[in-house]
């Protein structure tokens, strides 16, 4: 999809968001995740760890325990796009999110126990992620699991890391299909074909924590609102803007044939009801010690 086609918000569609119900968005109920279990950090996940390393801490079976720190967020003046700036510290407590985007038949089981609504479109194979969804809709679901959705530092920290990666894999743009599903150069088809890959499909396009799918397949969403350019000052898990007309989506979708779209830093702001064939969404936690 062209650029400017997706950074049309359609500011004159009626809004109907869900508000914030804790410091960091999407949370309010307990946890109730099927089958918890103990999970140590992920490998590259060491700094900024507890005493324990975080090995007694759990987060959900799907998902990848990141140790919080402080980390670069945005890019410096001259790189990056405008709403990149400026680049400014912020500090994250650890956190769960998912290793992968929030596949078919997870979505499916929330649309079955009455607490999500169908997406627009046909439904994708199982293990294909969920598109279609809008930002009501993916913060349903991860209200349904006990999770809620990520915010956009906690996006880019799980993608960037404290290494300050460009890509989620490392400062090498990609130019094939090793490391996620885009489409290509010239190529007339994404990776995948016509369409995302199942999830999880690129283990080499892993970020330090090895968390998957965090460039191409499909775009995600955020709990914070879009502003075009960040407060630079020293923040602990911020929030993003209070209000605003717009939601942040991260990672690329895979119709996007530009590199420079798949870094770590790369955003975009969408009216909470958009959906679209590649916007989808993955969910974040709140750890249990």
């Amino acid at each position: 999809m062209h650029p400017s086609a997706r950074l049309a918000l359609g500011l004159g569609l009626a809004i109907a968001c869900a508000s914030r119900t804790s410091n960091r968005a999407g949370g309010g109920s307990m946890p109730r995740w099927v089958q918890l279990q103990p999970r140590a950090p992920s490998a590259g996940a060491g700094a900024g760890a507890g005493a324990d390393g975080g090995a007694s801490v759990r987060c959900p079976p799907s998902a990848v325990y990141l140790p919080g720190g402080t980390f670069q967020m945005g890019s410096p003046e001259g790189v990056g796009a405008p709403d990149e700036h400026p680049a400014h510290l912020v500090r994250l407590s650890p956190y769960c999110i998912d290793r992968t985007e929030v596949p078919s038949e997870a979505y499916t089981r929330c649309v079955t126990a009455g607490a999500c609504t169908r997406t627009v479109g046909s439904t994708p194979p199982e293990r294909f992620p969920i598109s279609g969804v809008d930002w009501g809709q993916a913060l349903a679901y991860c209200r349904f699991i006990g999770g809620r959705l990520p915010t956009e530092a906690e996006w880019e920290f799980a993608a960037r890391g404290a290494e300050n990666r460009v890509f989620p894999w490392g400062s090498t743009p990609p130019s094939g299909c090793s490391f996620g599903d885009w489409t290509p150069g010239e190529a007339s088809a994404s990776c995948g074909g016509v369409g995302p890959s199942a999830v999880g499909s690129y283990p080499q396009g892993a970020s330090a924590f090895g968390v998957l799918d965090l460039a191409g397949n499909v775009w995600e969403w955020t709990a914070d609102w879009y502003s075009a350019r960040y407060d630079n000052a020293w923040s602990d898990d911020p929030t993003g803007p209070s209000t605003g007309s717009a939601r942040v989506t991260r990672g690329g979708g895979w119709n996007n044939d530009q590199p420079d779209r798949l870094r770590t830093a790369f955003r975009e702001g969408q009216h909470p009801s958009f959906r679209d064939y590649d916007l989808g969404v993955r969910c974040a936690y709140d750890p249990i010690p």
